[in-house]
Order: structure tokens, then C-alpha cells, then sequence
């Protein structure tokens, strides 16, 4: 019997398990399930719909601020418009909140305490006293139509600005039926200086001397 013939490939001795690995390795490598890369078309939409949203939000919804809990909208303007100063207006604040409870919303005074402002001579004539009254108060017993009036009135130069001094002796001047020129903070300004030197409430007839020595001058 002649040689058994040898029927393995004489050229490649590797195993069986060397030669799948090498087509393996030949072969592309399938992707895993949920990593395939999807379309470019789906990652411009993508894109594009963030970058619209960005641009929605900050033109409509505000901009970013470096202030906690601060939306803007809208700018104000650069410069606040200066406000306009209302005598009147001012005044029937300002007698709300410190005249109205001894003097009546109606200027009508407390019979016996405090005197009516309505038809006062001393409030729609010389604009001097009721600033000065305003400013340091009044004491003493006043006597009008009749009526003694003898409740303290107290003064309010250091709680009132000139201008607000100046918006109530006008406000006053000018309602319960009275009518008489408008107070300016100016006015003020000037007859809080000249008694300065006032320290206490002031009596009838200092007033009355007062306002005299200033006729002088």
C-alpha cells in the first residue's frame, strides 16, 4: 500500500480557533444595540430647536442677571425723570398723617382743644405764622370766636422737610374754604433760619412779636 496522503493545507498550519479569530478581526465590528449613530438631518433639527429656544427665552422671558431672583424685561430709561413737586397734593398727605387727627378731615377743630382751620386768620393771612407754627408749635390759651382752645399743638420741624412744610400751610390755605397764595419750600428754608434759634412751642404773643420784629427788619 502506498503512502497515506496528507490532506492538510501546506501552506497555513494555524489552528481552527487562529483562523476564526483572523476572519474576526478582518470583518467590521457590528455596533451594539442603541449606539448606532443616527442621521446628520436629525442632529441639525436637533441643533437648531436649542438654539431658537435660547434666543426665545432670553428676548421674551428676561435676561440674565447677576441679581438672585431678579427678572428684567424691560430697561428703564438711564437717567429717573425728576419728580414734580405738588404743593397741594403733597400737603393733603402730609395733613393725613399728622394734622388730620386733632384738626378733623373737614379743618373743623375740637371745641375746646384745638382750634378750627376753616376761616382761620391766622392760616390764610401772613403764610409766616402757620410755618412757624408748623415748625416749633403752639402752647398757651388762644381765644377764637369766642372759644378758648387750650390743647398743646405740637411742633414738626424736625420731621418735616421744607418741601412738605411748604405742600401742607399751602393745602391748608387753600381747603375748608379758604383761599390764599401758595407756601414754596424756599419760603420755608428761609424762615426756619431766621428762628433757628427757637427751642420750644411758641405762646400767642410771641407770634405776634415775633412776626412784628420782622415788619421792622
Amino acid at each position: 500500500m502506498g503512502k497515506k496522503e496528507d490532506f492538510r493545507d501546506k501552506e497555513d498550519f494555524r489552528s481552527m480557533e487562529e483562523l476564526h479569530e483572523s476572519v474576526l478581526r478582518k470583518e467590521e465590528q457590528i455596533p451594539e444595540e442603541g449606539n448606532e449613530r443616527g442621521p446628520w438631518w436629525m442632529y441639525a433639527i436637533i441643533i437648531g430647536t436649542l438654539a431658537f429656544g435660547f434666543f426665545y427665552m432670553g428676548r421674551y422671558l428676561g435676561e440674565i442677571s447677576h441679581h438672585p431672583h431678579v427678572l428684567f424685561t424691560d430697561r428703564g430709561p438711564a437717567v429717573a425723570e425728576e419728580a414734580v413737586f405738588d404743593p397741594m397734593e403733597t400737603g393733603r398727605r402730609v395733613y393725613t398723617r399728622v394734622c388730620q387727627a386733632c384738626h378733623q378731615q373737614n379743618g373743623a377743630g375740637v371745641a375746646g382743644a384745638f382750634p378750627p382751620l376753616a376761616g382761620s386768620e391766622w392760616v390764610s393771612g401772613d403764610p409766616q405764622i402757620p410755618v412757624l407754627l408748623v415748625l416749633h408749635g403752639l402752647e398757651g390759651e388762644i381765644v377764637r370766636n369766642g372759644t378758648t382752645y387750650n390743647a398743646p399743638m405740637p411742633g414738626f420741624g424736625r420731621l418735616l422737610s421744607d418741601e412738605e412744610i411748604a405742600g401742607v400751610v399751602t393745602y391748608i390755605r387753600n381747603s375748608f374754604g379758604n383761599e390764599a397764595s401758595e407756601v414754596t419750600p424756599e419760603d420755608v428754608e428761609e424762615i426756619r433760619a431766621d428762628a433757628s434759634e427757637r427751642q420750644r412751642a411758641w405762646t400767642e404773643n410771641e407770634v405776634e412779636a415775633f412776626m412784628e420784629s420782622r415788619d421792622i427788619q
